[in-house]
């Protein structure tokens, strides 16, 4: 009776512990996509965060990360998943956000804001989140490891990339890139 009681703990045990089996990122904060219960690398860019100012300053300006060249290698399914390992009590949501990109054959870019050619009368800037950002799901699988799931299916032909919202005032920051295609 033991003996079947242990058996059958040790096999509900090893089916469950083998559900949960993903691996750990190599680095802290970097996210990274999971294809076949392998972690795989995103394109990783030193992206610069420009200013575009349109007419003089008349039309308006607007604050962008930019990135070189117009396609990520890196190509996810539509309905992916990723990894971030990040320091215990770190909330992940703080450190990313999932956005698509405005892109062409020559470079990528991540509008943040468009400011009125009025913002020196008291005209404040607008953001751009609610048209680029791709909400997301975050579930902790391991101490300081999250599994994050957008919400719904990615867009095909469509550029998609991580940034971390904090380091928008630099003049550089690293930005994770991915690709989804047909």
């Amino acid at each position: 009776m033991k003996k079947s009681l242990l058996s059958l703990l040790l096999v509900t045990y090893s089916f469950f512990s083998s559900a949960q089996d993903i691996p750990k990122p190599e680095f802290k904060n970097q996210p990274m996509i999971l294809i076949d219960g392998k972690l795989s690398k995103l394109e990783v860019q030193t992206a610069e965060i420009k200013y575009k100012v349109k007419g003089l300053g008349y039309g308006g300006a607007q604050q962008e990360i930019s990135v070189a060249g117009g396609k990520s290698p890196i190509v996810s399914p539509q309905e992916p998943t990723f990894i971030i390992w990040v320091d215990e009590g770190v909330d992940p949501e703080s450190l990313i956000v999932l956005t698509k990109t405005d892109f062409n054959s020559k470079k990528r870019n991540i509008p943040l804001m468009k400011v009125s050619a009025l913002a020196g009368f008291g005209a404040r800037g607008k953001s751009m989140s609610d048209q680029f950002h791709v909400d997301f799901n975050i579930e902790k699988i391991d101490e300081g490891v999250y599994k994050i799931t957008p919400t719904g299916p990615l867009e095909t032909s469509m550029e998609y990339a991580f940034y971390n919202p904090e380091n928008t005032n630099a003049q550089q920051t690293k930005i994770y890139l991915f690709g989804v295609r047909n």
